[in-house]
């Protein structure tokens, strides 16, 4: 047969084509004659080629007789030499006549031996054992049957190569090493047989290729995949899901699993199924291994000891990892079979990245749990020296951020602390600070944005965190803990260099990162506090800073002030001192007034005696006009109102302090004018008498609204004492005593409770406190909360003299103090951004007019920086303005022309 013809039989195996059968003993042998020669005859002669030739004829015969495989399945589980012929003198001779002697193929033009006995094999295979193999494999295998299947494959394989083995390295290559050791042959000039070991490496591997192409390649190569990937998960205890299949969490017997494995993987080695195929389906295994065996050990967090996992980590590919992949390389002979120091690095690196990137996927939770998540910060930091971490990093954390963190659902104050552990968490991870000013860039833009961040910074700068501190800071709150916090602790690198590059004594000096941005410099004090201040420009942060610290100083109770000093002295020592002067100002204000107080009280001018009438009444609330309201001087004053008259009886000795503010450096503070009760107003004008003796010439302008002041009220069946009121809250309260003429509000008109006091209205108290609807419901919102007033009629209010617990409003009052509670709140001492808005609103309103009538349509944002240029004072935004152009479209003065562009309306 020509090579053709056996290519095409290994494809296609057609008995016609690629295989002979053997000559049965019954054929004759006639020989042939020659050209020219006659037909039979005892004198036709034969040449030396028909001789072989009919030699060679009867040698075949009796050889593939012998060899020739079993025709059935069932003979490939017996003894095949009880059914093979004996070994005979005429066997023996015809093998080594067609193996050695002259019957061997010439010039591969005769079919050989060799040969025919491999297509006898490829022939029993494809009858015998491949249906049954391919029936086994046809449909998916699942995992649980994985093991079964390779066992029962590979039992089967290693049969039948025993099968073909063992007839041929009997009978074909023991005439061909005789051949080869015996040193009277001549090796004959066959190009393709002179070697027995490469004939016999040449029939297995042809063996071998038969096997594998029998088996779907893909679906072998995951089968073994997984058989590999399971065994390492049991032998190094890994319980995790995989492809839907829960791992065991029983303890498995390692020497007698790790035995299984490695027969598994030689006998699959010895069929000729650990090559190419099986490598690959190794390193499959080995990096899904990997990956498992980080997420079940090492994806916890030490939250107790605070340390890194890495070195363990490490050790495990080194002393774990490596020997099981030593131990499967062994049974699959590859070559080298030993791990070599680079790969061992390699894998460790590749570990290392592998964990890093799954707590960067994880980041934002531990930086929320700061400190106790530093075991994966310090993991973090090992992961960075990778190639592309930080990159992946910065992405990773970003997204986090954005998704997590900065939307409208979170609070500022719950922003703010998540800034401060982003500040801690990254000092940690790089301490330079390249990370930390890139993944914080979006985190600062958005706290500039929310209105409410600076006044929450400061207050809690301002903040004691020692005095009631379970009740003030919550994550929903105006109050940051770790804000507070920061304040205990000591100055940090104060005494450092401001440029650190003319430090020459620092030994621990380093050049400028290579991924800095260009903009990127390291600051001379790089603190939590630090970060917070440098949130807005220096001079927006002062303004800020004056607004709140006013209005702190205002409320605060320490006598001494050291909280208002620190953060002072700490705001000068991170921005410079050049701005703060009208906050020294007024923190000098506060201090003096103290003194000047001390020193008024002393006189004995500031406390008195109440004032009373011949029948014991105390005064009546003032009649008359309105009073105008006192011109602005360069002093002001907020009074601090002692504890007002009791609704029965007066006070034995009411006191009044003051604090005396210089007005120029003071923001706008709250100006609403009322009536004070008389008493009170007497003590005003005695202690700005006592004032203008000991500081010459300066006025006072008394400012009722930034008091506060406490009373006591006696009723028929109980006293209550209160403080902390504010003023307009006293005097509504003291003009519901009983006046002179008033019988129709002392209770004995018709239809009024038994229990009912004094009565008024809305109106009433507005008339005679001179004081806005606002501050009076306020103040009367308040006093139902504190079921002292009850709504009788719509808008008007009694005293409750007596009432039994039980027939109090409880809801009513509850409602009415939520509410009082919430417009207080609303109320401070220092002027809000709306309310200036507000008190010039007509001014802006006329100013943009004109603007529009002069220049035409302008877009929203010039007009704001035209104003802003033009007027003094005016520090709204595009925002603001926009809000007065909706109020001007509303009145019919302008109208919006698209694209934030608005024109006066025609």
């Amino acid at each position: 047969m020509d090579h053709r013809s056996l290519v095409f039989a290994s494809v296609f195996p057609v008995p016609s084509l690629s295989h002979t059968t053997p000559t049965p003993v019954a054929t004759p042998d006639l020989g042939y004659t020659g050209p020219g020669q006659s037909f039979g005859g005892p004198l036709v002669g034969h040449t030396t080629t028909q001789h072989r030739a009919v030699k060679r004829n009867l040698a075949w015969s009796t050889a593939t007789r012998f060899l020739s495989l079993p025709k059935s399945l069932p003979g490939i589980n017996t003894s095949f030499e009880a059914s093979r012929p004996l070994k005979t003198a005429d066997v023996d001779e015809a093998l080594h006549y067609l193996l050695v002697g002259d019957g061997k193929s010439e010039d591969g033009q005769e079919e050989g031996l060799i040969d025919w006995y491999t297509n006898e094999a490829r022939l029993h295979f494809a009858r015998c054992v491949q249906p049954a193999l391919q029936a086994q494999w046809r449909k998916e295998i699942e995992l649980q049957y994985a093991w079964d299947v390779l066992d029962d494959t590979q039992k089967v394989l290693q049969q039948a190569q025993a099968l073909y083995l063992r007839p041929f390295e009997d009978y074909i290559l023991h005439y061909l090493y005789q051949s080869r050791d015996s040193a009277s042959t001549i090796r004959p000039a066959g190009p393709t047989y002179d070697d027995a070991d490469s004939v016999h490496r040449r029939f297995r591997r042809d063996i071998h290729a038969i096997f594998a192409h029998c088996l779907p390649p893909h679906r072998f190569g995951k089968t073994l995949s997984y058989v590999l990937y399971d065994a390492g998960r049991r032998l190094f205890r890994v319980y995790v899901r995989h492809d839907s299949v829960e791992s065991s969490p029983t303890l498995e017997n390692t020497k007698a699993f790790r035995l299984r494995m490695t027969n598994l993987l030689q006998g699959l080695e010895r069929i000729g199924l650990g090559g190419e195929n099986a490598q690959k389906a190794f390193a499959h295994a080995m990096d899904k291994l990997m990956d498992s065996f980080i997420v079940s050990h090492y994806l916890k967090v030490d939250w107790y000891s605070k340390k890194s996992i890495v070195p363990h980590l490490r050790m495990w590919i080194k002393d774990g990892f490596r020997p099981l992949i030593e131990l499967v390389m062994e049974c699959l002979k590859c070559s080298p079979s030993n791990v070599q120091p680079t790969e061992l690095q390699q894998w460790q690196e590749m570990a290392l990245t592998r964990l890093g990137r799954a707590r960067v996927e994880s980041l934002f939770d531990f930086v929320i749990k700061w400190n106790h998540s530093l075991g994966a910060i310090l993991d973090i930091k090992e992961y960075l020296k990778a190639a592309g971490a930080k990159q992946f990093l910065i992405s990773t954390f970003s997204q986090q951020v954005s998704r997590r963190l900065l939307h409208p659902g979170a609070t500022t104050t719950y922003i703010l602390d998540v800034y401060i552990a982003v500040i801690r968490t990254f000092h940690e991870i790089e301490p330079k600070g390249v990370l930390l000013e890139r993944v914080a860039r979006p985190i600062r833009r958005y706290l500039k944005e929310r209105e409410d961040t600076a006044r929450i910074i400061i207050s809690s700068l301002l903040t004691d965190i020692n005095d009631d501190a379970g009740s003030k800071f919550t994550s929903s709150g105006e109050l940051s803990y770790l804000i507070a916090n920061e304040m205990q602790k000591p100055f940090s690198n104060f005494n450092q260099e401001a440029d650190e590059d003319l430090n020459w004594g620092d030994m621990n000096w380093q050049p400028l990162p290579s991924d800095a941005s260009p903009d990127y410099k390291k600051t001379k004090i790089e603190d939590v506090i630090w970060f917070l201040l440098t949130l807005w420009d220096r001079e927006d942060f002062i303004n800020e800073l004056k607004n709140i610290l006013g209005d702190h100083l205002l409320r605060s109770q320490d006598p001494e002030y050291e909280k208002e000093i620190r953060l002072l002295e700490l705001i000068k020592v991170r921005l410079g001192d050049d701005k703060l002067q009208a906050c020294e100002v007024m923190l000098r204000d506060v201090l003096d007034s103290k003194r000047i107080n001390a020193a008024i009280r002393a006189s004995g001018t500031s406390s008195q005696t109440f004032p009373q009438t011949p029948d014991h009444r105390p005064p009546e609330t003032p009649e008359g006009p309105p009073r105008a309201p006192r011109p602005r001087r360069p002093n002001t004053t907020s009074s601090s109102l002692a504890p007002s008259a009791p609704l029965l009886k007066p006070p034995e000795a009411p006191t009044l302090n003051a604090q005396i503010l210089s007005s120029f450096f003071w923001p706008l503070l709250r100006d609403d004018n009322f009536r004070v009760p008389a008493h009170i107003e007497a003590l005003q004008k005695e202690y700005e008498t006592s004032f203008e003796r000991i500081k010459g010439m300066r006025k006072l302008r008394w400012m009722n609204a930034l008091g506060e002041g406490a009373v006591t009220l006696e009723f028929e069946d109980r006293t209550q004492h209160f403080e902390k009121l504010a003023p307009w809250q006293v005097s509504v309260i003291y003009a519901f005593q009983p006046q002179s003429g008033d019988e129709w509000a002392s209770g004995r008109g018709k239809n009024k409770p038994k229990d009912a006091g004094v009565t008024r209205n809305v109106v009433q108290l507005e008339d005679m406190l001179e004081m806005e609807e606002q501050l009076v419901r306020q103040a009367l919102a308040f006093w139902v909360g504190q079921s002292v007033l009850r709504e009788t009629h719509p808008d008007t209010y009694a005293v409750i003299e007596a009432a039994a617990p039980d027939e109090v409003d409880s809801v009513a009052a509850a409602a009415a103090q939520e509410l009082a509670e919430v417009q207080a709140a609303q109320a401070g001492a220092v002027k809000s951004q709306s309310d200036l808005l507000q008190e010039k609103k007509d001014v802006y309103i006329t100013f943009i007019t004109a603007m529009l009538t002069n220049q035409g349509d302008l877009p929203v944002q010039r007009i704001a920086m035209m104003m802003k240029v033009m007027i003094p004072g005016f520090v709204f935004g595009p925002e603001e303005v926009k809000e007065l152009l909706l109020e001007m479209e509303m009145g019919g003065k302008a109208t919006a022309l698209g694209g934030d562009v608005w024109g006066i309306r025609k």
